[in-house]
């Protein structure tokens, strides 16, 4: 807990979750896990599953305006692709005027990865329990871990703006997705590039891994937490197999069929 708080920035400390120790976002990410694992398919069991039709097209609309924005955002915290991507990254404690000013966005960020647990929850009412795959929660759990981390030891780092920019990018072309997807059987053959989400998330691993091992190669990260460091540098190659096997599994059961 003190070692959370000391190292947490005073221009973080103001904000929800993100200014004192981790248990109280902790304990939200392990209700969360539960729920959507455990206790609610198990309420769910006996019951038949919600529609919720008007709240997904609500909900899906919202996410895709709040990643179109983070993805113009994020292009600004660049400084619009000039921002030198293999630079030595700034210490802990060298703020800018323009990093400080971006504070306030990066802590919507982080919230926004919180909405994007609600995408399980729907699954758990409407009871879409082959949605709910380990690559699905670990994909939604460490997601909102590594942003609160990053918040919490090195806000002003370049890796948290690159993450932002690319991830934004395909979720915004997977929200899109999954709000059109909503209005029926009759846009299902126009939903045809439902394959190319995944294309475009596995180029984006590609291009984590390449930053990633760059900075290393180049001793960028060595100011930052090792935890962190480590933590953040193992998850684009795992995600790459997981959704590259997801990938493959998913084209071969559409060629069969």
């Amino acid at each position: 807990h003190q070692y959370w708080v000391d190292e947490t920035d005073d221009k973080i400390k103001p904000y929800v979750l993100l200014g004192g120790g981790p248990e109280l976002f902790v304990t939200l990410m392990l209700l969360w896990l539960i729920f959507v694992t455990k206790f609610g398919p198990n309420i769910m069991a006996d019951r038949k599953p919600l529609v919720l039709r008007k709240t997904l097209m609500v909900y899906n609309l919202m996410l895709v305006v709040i990643n179109v924005y983070f993805a113009y955002t994020a292009t600004k915290w660049l400084d619009y692709g000039f921002k030198p991507l293999f630079d030595r990254l700034p210490a802990r404690n060298q703020w800018s005027d323009k990093a400080v000013a971006e504070i306030p966005d990066k802590i919507i960020y982080f919230y926004t990865k919180l909405i994007d647990l609600f995408d399980t929850i729907f699954f758990v009412l409407r009871k879409k329990s082959n949605q709910i795959t380990f690559l699905h929660v670990y994909h939604h759990f460490i997601i909102p871990v590594l942003a609160y981390m990053a918040l919490k030891l090195c806000p002003q780092t370049i890796i948290l703006e690159g993450v932002c920019f690319a991830n934004s990018i395909v979720h915004t072309v997977m929200y899109i997705y999954y709000l059109l997807s909503i209005f029926g059987p009759w846009i299902q053959p126009y939903l045809w590039w439902k394959r190319y989400i995944t294309r475009i998330q596995l180029l984006q691993f590609v291009a984590y891994g390449v930053a990633i091992l760059m900075g290393i190669y180049n001793g960028l990260h060595t100011d930052y937490p090792i935890g962190l460091r480590w933590l953040a540098t193992c998850q684009p190659f795992i995600f790459f197999y997981m959704f590259y096997r997801f990938y493959v599994n998913s084209y071969n059961k559409d060629k069969m069929q």
